[in-house]
């Protein structure tokens, strides 16, 4: 799998894929909805799997002497090492912004613990959706890109518009999940705590189900 991970990175992986994990910069713009910079990650799910149409990367793996769900295996290592690579490199803008910056977040929900719990689970819903719509056909990685696109944004709406709303409705609960003060912690992280399980558990099943759907495809 180690030598298998290799050849994904050669013939997948692009620049600008790492000039995309930069974009984590984006949460320190003020008043800015802090879901779009996590978006880059998925408009790299993309780039990879298109970049690894374009160089005939299954072709080239059904040669080799795997299981066609090595194939999904591996795609699926690689975008969660990428996907947990660009949530860490937000950590120290976050930093920043909330020790230096100081600014309130009137687009949406501050970068706090539930967020990164919320977050988690529309990355699930993304590539859940994206890699076993992929995997049914192998092919045309942009229709599985625009199908879980669509799901993304719904997804960033109804987690959103609470948080827009709550102006109107004053809710404290609501306040407690928007908050960067340590009293509201307590609040937040059973929200993070379930986004990495969802996270962890959502990978799984997407393995599985796109593992199960590759292997009914006549390559």
């Amino acid at each position: 799998m180690k030598n298998f991970l290799y050849k994904e990175i050669k013939l997948c992986m692009a620049p600008i894929n790492i000039i995309f994990l930069l974009f984590t910069m984006m949460i320190i713009i003020p008043n800015y909805p802090y879901y779009v910079p996590f978006f880059y990650l998925c408009l790299s799910v993309y780039m990879i799997f298109n970049l690894g149409e374009l160089n005939k990367d299954i072709a080239y793996s059904m040669i080799l002497p795997i299981k066609k769900s090595d194939i999904v295996k591996s795609r699926c290592i690689l975008i969660a090492a990428y996907e947990i690579t660009g949530i860490i490199l937000t950590l120290p803008f976050v930093f920043f912004k909330h020790n230096i910056l100081t600014m309130q977040n009137d687009a949406g929900i501050e970068c706090n613990f539930a967020f990164y719990g919320f977050q988690m689970i529309l990355l699930t819903l993304f590539h859940f959706v994206f890699f076993t719509t992929f995997y049914k056909k192998a092919e045309k990685p942009g229709i599985s890109f625009l199908i879980s696109s669509i799901v993304y944004w719904i997804g960033y709406f109804i987690f959103e518009f609470p948080f827009w709303v709550n102006s109107i409705f004053q809710n404290e609960f609501i306040k407690s999940l928007d908050s960067v003060s340590p009293e509201n912690f307590n609040v937040q992280i059973p929200f993070l705590i379930s986004g990495i399980l969802i996270y962890i558990i959502g990978w799984i099943v997407t393995y599985k189900v796109s593992a199960n759907k590759f292997n009914k495809v006549d390559i």
